[in-house]
């Protein structure tokens, strides 16, 4: 069975969703993993639970907020003091995702959904990072975040591939807008794009913690919620409001429990609370989408689909809002926190090749300076976690085809090229002698070149 896999990445994680290529659907295999990355010494790079087990207990180097960093020349700084560059720290979260999700199997193709702000050289970075990573070999295409969602409704059914829509990714530190045109038979492309800071699920879930702690406030260790005596009790306050906020997608009303250092204290919310809270960040987002409306009808285009993906996309105000204010359709594809890394898995799927998933070999260099920053030059290390499988072929022929066809037709253009020189040298020896030359009779565009006959 052939694995086709695409990776979502977003400002905070990198999301992955397996497809079977045989079957061309998408399975339930997924995993999420933060934007945290911790290099262990004589382990290599961990992600997922193994980094933040890591990071807790302070071993290794452990990297955040590098996610958004591909393409800057500025190193990130790890809590050891060493600097990594931000797309090398990327390229390593990917190739640990790729470790978990198909570890010595038969990976066609991967595909990559990136931010739609990005340009030919964050692009072109992280290619070049990924060339030490699991990912060496494999066949990658890097497509932009709202065309994979838009992808992924066209294949749920919810909308036509001609029809031209405006996504609203609602990530957890912001909300990317972006318009997708249709085409004949496929997703057209990025037309423009924006993006807010006001909308995310972060936001709303500080927002929600905070009326929730403002209820208890008199019970507190400390009357500032700043005070670092409430520190614990405010970050479990907010991982409850999470849930909470969740929850009331579903249902009415939730209820949070504050641990106080001596006892409990149940605090409900009800729906009505949480929307008087959200209203103001969900208008900012819709203020990104009006812009893009605005613009699409400034340039004679018609959106048929307002397309939501993210978490706090099934949130019924966000739906109710944008139903008031346009009369376009809106759609949620199912799953839409996943939206974007199942577009993408479907675009492996269409351009899979095969080919398999290998252990790394020792032997490649390690970082280089962070100081002298060489952008098409990948600096990532080589995890050193996986074992060489002895079933898995080690040829290069049998372990990266695409490379040796690269290899095999960059040898036949060099030999080409030689043959070429060493009959021109013969021709213009064998005119120099006033000798006819075979090559001239049989190729006109030779005889034009013919130095002139004398006698």
């Amino acid at each position: 069975m052939s694995l086709c896999v695409g990776v979502a990445l977003s400002g905070d994680s990198v999301s992955a969703v397996a497809a079977d290529e045989s079957t061309r659907a998408s399975t339930p295999d997924r995993v999420s993993v933060p934007a945290l990355l911790v290099i262990a010494p004589e382990v290599g790079a961990l992600v997922g639970p193994q980094a933040e087990r890591c990071a807790a207990s302070g071993v290794g180097a452990v990297f955040r907020d590098f996610a958004d960093r591909v393409g800057d020349p500025v190193p990130v700084v790890g809590s050891d003091g060493s600097c990594r560059l931000g797309a090398d720290l990327l390229a390593m979260t990917i190739g640990g995702v790729l470790r978990k999700h198909a570890a010595g199997s038969n990976l066609a193709h991967l595909a990559i959904a990136h931010p739609s702000d990005w340009g030919p050289y964050e692009l072109s970075v992280l290619r070049s990072a990924l060339t030490c990573t699991e990912a060496e070999g494999i066949p990658t295409s890097l497509v932009s975040s709202p065309i994979a969602a838009a992808i992924t409704a066209v294949g749920v059914g919810m909308m036509n591939s001609s029809e031209t829509a405006i996504v609203a990714d609602i990530c957890n530190q912001g909300t990317e807008v972006a318009l997708v045109t249709g085409a004949a038979n496929h997703v057209g492309r990025l037309v423009a794009a924006s993006r807010t800071d006001d909308l995310g699920s972060a936001a709303l879930d500080r927002a929600l913690a905070r009326h929730v702690l403002e209820q208890v406030r008199g019970q507190l260790p400390a009357s500032d919620l700043q005070d670092f005596a409430n520190r614990g009790i405010v970050r479990d306050v907010v991982a409850a409001s999470r849930l909470a906020r969740q929850d009331l997608v579903r249902h009415t009303s939730a209820v949070v429990d504050v641990r106080l250092p001596a006892h409990s204290v149940p605090v409900r919310i009800v729906r009505a609370e949480f929307e008087s809270l959200a209203r103001e960040p969900i208008h900012a987002g819709l203020s990104s989408i009006a812009h893009l409306m605005d613009y699409a009808h400034d340039n004679g285009i018609e959106v048929s689909a307002i397309v939501l993906t993210g978490e706090v996309a099934r949130t019924p105000l966000l739906t109710e809002l944008i139903s008031a204010q346009w009369s376009t359709r809106v759609v949620i594809p199912p799953s839409p926190e996943w939206a974007t890394a199942s577009g993408t898995a479907h675009i492996a799927v269409g351009r899979s090749q095969p080919g398999l998933i290998t252990p790394l070999s020792p032997e490649r260099p390690n970082v280089s300076n962070p100081a002298r920053p060489q952008p098409v030059q990948s600096r990532a290390d080589r995890p050193q976690l996986l074992r060489r499988d002895p079933k898995i072929p080690t040829s290069s022929s049998q372990a990266r085809p695409a490379a040796s066809g690269v290899q095999a037709a960059a040898s036949e253009r060099k030999w080409t090229l030689r043959w070429g020189a060493i009959q021109l040298t013969a021709a213009l020896i064998s005119d120099s002698h006033g000798e006819p030359s075979d090559h001239h009779d049989r190729s006109p565009s030779w005889r034009s070149r013919a130095v002139p006959r004398h006698g």
